[in-house]
């Protein structure tokens, strides 16, 4: 920590909060300097700078690493982390534990299977391919881990290895999947216990903070809701006589990381300080919070199908964020895992992100690099403080379990979900490709169809209502040979007016139609060209209020029958433009699921009457 006497840059003096404020306010001109502060899901308001004052106040952010309550983390010699690759395991899982040996052999440090068929698993052949007192190796099972971990602790004994030297992890968690234990799943995890008590660094207990951030969950919500299922976890655990001190030596957390860089660095910060008052309050000693260990994996929420390529971006941020906040291991997802079976290629890039940032990056040579930041600790410092009170407000509802059957965790999230869905439907929130910047020459080269319907099709992700609608005119050009069209045109030449259309231009855009943007000095000439447009969707934007009332029952004589859409807000009048004959109204902030619902069954009709 540097003192007053080592200063870099001696010859300056340090500016104080209101200089800066009054440099910020003469630069902005007319801008008022509110209007740059970030309202965010999570409720904390985000400043366009921040200052030394901002964190005088916070004790902590003058905290070492390795000190309790481990804000900046239990790594006190180097920043390392575990590359843990992902593979799907079917039947024996041979196949799987073939191509993880070769990882193993091409810069991954651990693995973890998704076991499908636990009792067909062939953990001999495992043992034989892949030395597990040598790498991290866990194991997502949907049910009974008791009889897949007693299958995995006897055939290292039967080679006379040590359970001592296993490492890795059970990824069991019904309690974040459906909010609650049934007896069965409790007894299961008691005996999980009782066979991992002797493997040290293998964890039996692991609480998924991706069941929430998966479904648009805010950060605070995932923090709060992870540490309430945990705490559920213990209290169940407990009541079947484990000890309070094995349970939580024995938890890990699975956390997703998101693009939103600085959030998620303090999101496991944050997580790590309250975790230590947890276990403080069960009266572990410090050490039982060192041991905390976090698996950090790639978001699904923020995947996209379209444009997958640029989902190598997004990962790449997410990791940074999650090593920079100091997890302990580090599971990137492939970019095209939401369309198909990741092949080598998608594999290797996946496995070779965390290898750049360790080998060319040096990610892991610094400690919490974001100590000492003005933002960070102070936004740690808020994230820690909203998360508190929600957990504390879960509590008070009789706990997670409860407080899940009751409707108020799934409800809360939902809320914030529909925001976010809003948000990126309307151009508030960027998904590069998707909602914004699409690839015009992008080919998509799997079935949209039987993707939209296969039963591994994520339809929780940020981008899945953009992609409906995309894959929706791909059918339509696969069927009918031709693009669906839509015609967006502007009568009078205001700013105004194409503002508005704008918005439709570049929704439609992002859509997959053909555009086409036609412009008219007067309402004569709109409605007579506009009255023969042969176009899906007819997009009409005007401030004269006679052409607007008018256009919309002409149009339904119209012998294509376009969809007719108003690029205004109608507010008060929308009934009464309905029965002039418009079908939807599209502006910056409406409801776009309406207008997706009403295209799609456009295209749709006019599919089945192509092809009767």
């Amino acid at each position: 920590m540097m003192t007053d006497e080592q200063k870099l840059f001696p010859d300056f003096s340090p500016a104080t909060a209101a200089a800066w404020e009054q440099k910020a306010r003469k630069d902005l001109r007319d801008i008022p300097l509110e209007s740059l502060t970030w309202h965010t899901y999570e409720g904390i308001d985000v400043k366009p700078y921040y200052s030394r004052e901002d964190i005088q106040n916070l004790p902590l952010a003058q905290q070492q690493p390795g000190r309790f309550p481990f804000l900046r983390g239990h790594k006190t010699n180097s920043n390392n982390w575990l590359n843990i690759q992902q593979l799907k395991a079917e039947n024996d899982g041979h196949t799987a534990i073939d191509k993880a040996a070769d990882a193993l052999a091409r810069g991954a440090d651990g693995i973890l299977f998704v076991v499908l068929q636990p009792d067909l698993f062939d953990v001999a052949y495992l043992t034989e391919k892949i030395n597990l007192s040598q790498c991290s190796v866990g194991y997502t099972l949907a049910q009974q881990p008791e009889a897949f971990l007693t299958k995995l602790y006897a055939e290292p004994e039967a080679k006379q290895l040590s359970p001592y030297s296993l490492h890795g992890f059970v990824n069991f968690d019904p309690m974040t999947g459906k909010g609650q234990l049934t007896d069965e799943e409790n007894n299961s995890l008691i005996r999980v216990l009782e066979l991992t008590k002797d493997s040290p660094d293998f964890y039996g207990v692991t609480v998924c903070g991706t069941s929430f951030s998966s479904i648009g969950a805010s950060i605070t919500q995932e923090i709060a809701y992870t540490l309430n299922a945990a705490v559920a976890y213990v209290h169940r655990l407990t009541d079947a006589r484990a000890a309070p001190g094995h349970v939580l030596r024995n938890m890990q957390f699975y956390m997703a990381s998101g693009t939103n860089y600085f959030f998620e660095i303090a999101k496991l910060r944050a997580l790590r300080l309250l975790w230590a008052a947890i276990t403080e309050a069960y009266q572990a000693g410090p050490g039982t919070a060192a041991n905390l260990r976090i698996h950090s994996i790639t978001s699904s929420w923020y995947q996209t199908t379209l444009d997958p390529y640029v989902n190598m971006l997004r990962v790449t941020t997410e990791a940074m964020a999650a090593i920079i906040a100091g997890c302990d291991s580090l599971t990137v997802v492939p970019f095209d895992n939401t369309f198909k079976q990741p092949d080598e290629f998608s594999e290797r890039i996946a496995r070779n992100v965390s290898v750049i940032l360790k080998e060319e990056a040096y990610l892991d040579k610094a400690i919490d690099p974001a100590a000492g930041s003005y933002y960070l600790e102070s936004l740690t410092n808020k994230l820690a403080q909203k998360a508190w009170a929600l957990f504390k407000e879960v509590e008070a509802k009789g706990g997670f379990e409860a407080a899940y059957k009751s409707g108020f965790i799934l409800g809360s999230i939902t809320e914030i979900s529909r925001r976010k869905f809003r948000d990126i439907a309307t151009g508030r929130e960027v998904l590069v490709g998707t909602n914004k910047y699409p690839n015009p020459h992008e080919k998509i080269d799997f079935e949209p169809e039987e993707l939209i319907q296969s039963a591994g099709f994520d339809t929780t992700r940020a981008a899945y209502p953009t992609e409906v609608m995309r894959m929706a005119t791909e059918l339509h050009l696969r069927k009918r040979k031709r693009r669906p069209k839509a015609v967006v045109a502007t009568v009078g030449d205001t700013e105004e007016r194409r503002l508005k259309t704008s918005f439709a231009l570049e929704f439609f855009r992002c859509s997959g139609f053909e555009i086409e943007l036609q412009e008219y000095a007067s309402t004569a000439e709109a409605a007579d060209i506009l009255l023969h447009a042969a176009a899906e969707v007819v997009v009409v934007s005007s401030s004269e209020a006679a052409f607007v009332r008018a256009f919309g029952p002409k149009l339904r004589h119209h012998h294509n029958k376009p969809i007719v859409i108003l690029a205004d807000d109608p507010q008060h009048m929308k009934a009464e433009m309905v029965e002039h004959g418009y079908d939807e109204f599209i502006f910056e902030g409406c409801d776009m699921s309406a207008i997706l619902k009403a295209v799609q069954q456009r295209l749709k009709q006019e599919d089945i009457n192509g092809n009767t």
